[in-house]
């Protein structure tokens, strides 16, 4: 990762006089550079803090009429510890500059590595998902319009990630006996994120659908990692079901039994 985003912080480096002359012409040849200017900021800040000072919209590449806004953005927060010789208005050393460099690169691979670690992790859990709903003998459903009432979804039938009402569930499934299941998939690192991945997402997404679509909605989790056990306690408790996706046989026996 650091290999592959290296270049890139040079090239901002280059087309910026060392971070000296940071303007909206950077954005308006390089639309994407932004993404690498986020981590010469003191500390780095988030695409969604970004988008708010910038009073823009959501993007992917800094739209022209956002490049001095942008710019303006990022300029006033450029971190005066790594890059001291902005502030001081002179050149940056052969050293400087180097390690400057090796250090912003290091932390923009540290946060895109994580990112990107987290959508593989939802993308297998959600496909392993999807496996054992067709082993058990649902057919996939296209749709991917909102699910309002239970018959937005045909008996015996799953869809991918999909709202149900107003709340994104990942793998939603209609059981042969009418039932609506919303699957969620959590990946959790230790015992105190797991409080967050699934009593306050799942938890809070559950008690939502059970209260406009009545007993007849189910609401699930496939869980991979580390779960504090009380946890798994509490939401089972609040009728949330557990399985776990090295061994989703439990699912498909699941499903199988409401035909």
């Amino acid at each position: 990762m650091y290999r592959r985003l290296r270049p890139r912080v040079e090239a901002v480096f280059d087309a910026t006089d060392n971070l000296r002359d940071l303007t909206a012409e950077l954005f308006l040849s390089d639309p994407g550079a932004w993404q690498a200017c986020r981590y010469v900021c003191g500390p780095p800040i988030s695409q969604e803090d970004l988008w708010t000072l910038v009073e823009g919209p959501k993007f992917k590449q800094v739209p022209a009429k956002f490049a001095e806004a942008t710019a303006d953005a990022i300029r006033v927060v450029i971190d005066p510890v790594r890059f001291p010789w902005v502030e001081a208005g002179g050149a940056p050393t052969t050293a400087e500059r180097d390690a400057a460099i090796l250090s912003t690169s290091l932390l923009w691979a540290a946060q895109q590595l994580a990112t990107e670690r987290r959508g593989e992790a939802s993308t297998r859990q959600e496909a392993a998902t999807a496996q054992a709903l067709a082993n058990a003998g649902l057919s996939l459903d296209v749709a991917r319009s909102p699910i309002q009432f239970f018959d937005d979804m045909a008996r015996g039938t799953y869809s991918k990630e999909r709202n149900i009402a107003k709340a994104k569930c990942d793998v939603p499934a209609r059981l042969h006996d009418g039932r609506l299941l919303a699957i969620e998939c959590k990946v959790s690192n230790g015992p105190k994120n797991s409080w967050k991945r699934v009593n306050r997402e799942v938890g809070g997404k559950a008690t939502d659908w059970r209260e406009q679509f009545g007993t007849h909605m189910l609401t699930a989790v496939v869980l991979a990692g580390v779960f504090d056990m009380r946890c798994l306690e509490t939401a089972q408790d609040s009728g949330v079901i557990l399985f776990w996706e090295h061994d989703l046989t439990p699912l498909a026996e699941f499903v199988s039994q409401t035909a």
